[in-house]
């Protein structure tokens, strides 16, 4: 009886993205964008995404001279 060699199925490699990455994506997705960020005095700023850094293992955005946390944005347009 003749053998037939074992076939061996390849499978994709599955990219598994945490909540973590997927946050740090967006925030980098928003650089270059204008901002409406809540600040800790409850008032509403304005300005432009100029980059992101992780503090505590959580994105950061910076406008203008400041950061703020993801969950601070309420909105983001294109940058005029």
């Amino acid at each position: 009886m003749a053998r037939h060699p074992s076939t061996t199925v390849a499978h994709p490699q599955r990219h598994v993205m945490t909540p973590s990455v997927v946050s740090l994506n967006m925030a980098h997705a928003m650089i270059g964008r204008t901002v409406e960020v809540l600040t800790g005095t409850k008032r509403i700023e304005h300005g432009v995404v100029s980059g992101v850094f992780e503090e505590a293992g959580k994105p950061r955005i910076v406008v203008g001279r400041h950061s703020y946390d993801m969950n601070q944005i309420l909105a983001v347009t294109p940058a005029s």
